[in-house]
């Protein structure tokens, strides 16, 4: 009775977060009381969701429950991550039926408004980019099957007429084989899958791709753990390095501008003090971000995206006059009117193939 008493009165005075930095997500508050969310039950589980996000020593429970699954049990996934092999970690890949509609309505999404930008002659370029889990099945731990996301995207290309589709799959499976692409333990490419992804859109743009050699390649981070590993809570996971390719170019830009914060750079320092180090790219998730750069070709790229373009815009600022990032999951307005007034040249829709099977906001781009 004394142990239990002492455990609820630790409960009552542990500090309360609000966001959980290991776990890179919001914690649940305490539910606003009312008699019918008590009686269909809302209210009893959104306090138990309360509890669970809020007990003392939670972090340790988690590493050490994490430990005991995995070292002692011999289990390879926990909370939907797989434990693979050399260290990588891989998010669970569902394709059913209701990931199938997604692709299908983004797919349309993508044809109407590509149909729009050939009307005045814009042209509209569409990368899907397959992630870690395809590339590197190998890492994947035994008996372990997931769907063929190169199958994905060539079902999404063959029905996607309007668009100029680019397709990176065999040049990163074949680049993989001696260079790491991907975080281990994130969802996103790394600077060299960046880099790839970004040559290959030169090449279909027509415009001349920064050398790599003439980059230079500086580490800003030895002590990247990402979403993966803030599911996973492995103990003593291996950490990534971040690294990034700069020269004068995309170190001097004009002006930087995320949705009310203008700056003079498209790194953030401050990022990597904490846990979401990739936000050191591009500032984080924005609902826009316009670079001016000092390439004075007056081409303005417009890219559609997720997070995965982040990383990328090292690259894209070394062709462009202005690159536009647009996020349809923070805003809502008309994208084909943007390009007018914004006077677009060239727009990009760059998404990963995880995202693209379950992002629903795409619809909001047309109106």
């Amino acid at each position: 009775m004394t142990v239990w008493l002492l455990i609820i009165i630790l409960n009552f005075v542990w500090p309360k977060q609000v966001f959980s930095q290991e776990e890179n997500r919001m914690l649940a508050t305490i539910p606003r009381f009312s008699f019918s969310s008590f009686v269909n039950g809302d209210y009893l589980n959104g306090v138990n969701e309360y509890i669970n996000d809020h007990f003392a020593f939670r972090n340790i429970y988690l590493k050490l429950n994490s430990w005991w699954e995995i070292s002692v049990m011999g289990k390879t996934e926990n909370n939907d991550v797989y434990i693979g092999k050399d260290g990588y970690l891989f998010e669970k890949f569902p394709f059913g039926e209701e990931e199938q509609k997604t692709v299908t309505n983004n797919t349309k999404v993508i044809y109407d408004f590509a149909e729009d930008m050939k009307e005045i002659d814009i042209p509209t370029y569409f990368i899907l980019v397959p992630n870690s889990i395809y590339i590197n099945k190998d890492k994947l731990p035994d008996n372990v099957d997931v769907a063929n996301q190169k199958s994905i995207i060539d079902i999404v290309y063959e029905y996607s007429k309007n668009t100029v589709n680019l397709d990176v799959t065999d040049i990163l499976n074949e680049t993989n084989k001696s260079k790491q692409l991907y975080f281990k333990t994130d969802h996103h490419m790394n600077s060299d899958g960046a880099y790839i992804v970004y040559s290959e859109f030169c090449k279909a743009a027509g415009v001349s791709a920064v050398p790599i050699t003439d980059l230079d390649r500086i580490t800003v981070s030895s002590d990247f753990l990402g979403t993966f590993d803030s599911k996973a809570q492995i103990i003593n996971q291996e950490p990534d390095e971040i690294f990034v390719y700069q020269n004068e170019t995309n170190t001097s830009i004009k002006e930087a501008v995320y949705d009310r914060e203008t700056t003079n750079s498209i790194f953030n320092e401050e990022y990597l003090e904490g846990k979401d180090k990739y936000s050191y790219f591009l500032n984080g998730n924005n609902s826009k971000a316009v670079i001016k750069t000092n390439v004075d070709n007056n081409k303005k790229l417009l890219v559609i995206k997720d997070s995965y373009a982040h990383i990328m815009s090292q690259f894209l600022c070394e062709n462009y006059s202005e690159v536009h990032f647009l996020d349809p999951r923070y805003t809502n307005f008309d994208y084909s009117e943007y390009v007018k007034e914004n006077e677009i040249t060239d727009v990009l829709f760059l998404y990963n193939v995880s995202n693209f099977t379950t992002d629903t906001n795409l619809n909001k781009i047309i109106k």
